[in-house]
């Protein structure tokens, strides 16, 4: 242990008062790095063996307490990677409902995508859950498990233009859900501790209001408006032919140049970019 960390750990140690007041104030990293100190020496010079017991049983049955208290969760239908990775990090498995995510804490919700985030580019389903999670959560976060690349990849092999994928992170972005690409699924799960550590242990620094939760058809009309030449007018005149991003990506070059507003050019960019 760091001759640092030793000393500020025994000048506490020393004063009743100073460690009461440490403990009241502790947070979990605290805690952890005090129990280790604890527990790394047989005899601290000036404390009592019995009072060295009683502080460890203490400070073992405080970081308890307030493991229990995040409430830190992951579901049962995650990959069985990431389910061994979490416990492993102390997630406990169990079944969450939409609008909890796949990741979840007393502040904090994570949804996990993978195979299934291209299939979220036309399925306003999926998009919901994000919404919802929005509002059970304080905090809410999306995680690709996938790098950029393999996801375009995938693209290519359905033969959807790429285009579309920026249109839908930007999407994304706009409504607060910027997403974090990370391949690595051990190195998701780390990230996801983290988050949930950071969040669930440290005080606000500064304060931060809860945007409103998006609903559907704010991220359907977001999409919409990505494409180009569309603003809210255009936007509004095609949604009413086209109610869907399903519908609009069926549409022809004829289908749309019938909608008021929508030329040739603008017509052939966007089945380009939706075909």
């Amino acid at each position: 242990m760091p001759a640092t960390t030793t000393t500020k750990y025994h000048r506490i140690i020393q004063s009743k008062s100073d460690t009461e007041k440490f403990l009241d104030s502790a947070m979990l990293g605290n805690l952890l790095g005090f129990l280790k100190f604890l527990t790394a020496e047989n005899v601290i010079k000036g404390v009592g063996v019995n009072i060295q017991y009683q502080l460890i049983s203490r400070v073992k049955e405080m970081i308890i307490q307030e493991m229990l208290s995040r409430q830190m969760k992951v579901d049962h239908r995650e990959h069985h990677i990431m389910l061994s990775y979490l416990t492993d990090l102390g997630f406990e498995v169990v079944h969450l409902n939409t609008g909890d995510g796949d990741v979840s804490s007393k502040r904090v919700s994570i949804e996990r995508k993978e195979d299934d985030l291209i299939p979220s580019l036309f399925d306003d389903r999926r998009l919901r859950q994000l919404g919802a999670m929005r509002e059970e959560a304080e905090f809410s976060y999306l995680i690709v498990t996938k790098s950029y690349e393999e996801v375009k990849l995938g693209l290519r092999d359905r033969k959807v233009s790429e285009r579309l994928l920026v249109s839908f992170i930007a999407s994304l972005c706009a409504v607060g859900y910027p997403p974090i690409f990370i391949a690595d699924k051990y190195d998701a799960s780390l990230l996801m501790k983290k988050i949930v550590d950071k969040l669930e242990d440290d005080k606000p620094r500064i304060y931060v209001p809860k945007p409103k939760a998006p609903t559907p058809i704010e991220y359907r009309n977001a999409i919409v408006e990505s494409l180009p030449k569309v603003g809210g007018k255009t936007r509004r005149k095609l949604l009413k032919v086209f109610p869907s991003i399903s519908a609009l990506s069926e549409a022809s070059i004829e289908d749309l140049m019938a909608i008021d507003g929508v030329g040739k050019s603008t017509a052939e960019k966007i089945v380009k970019i939706l075909s």
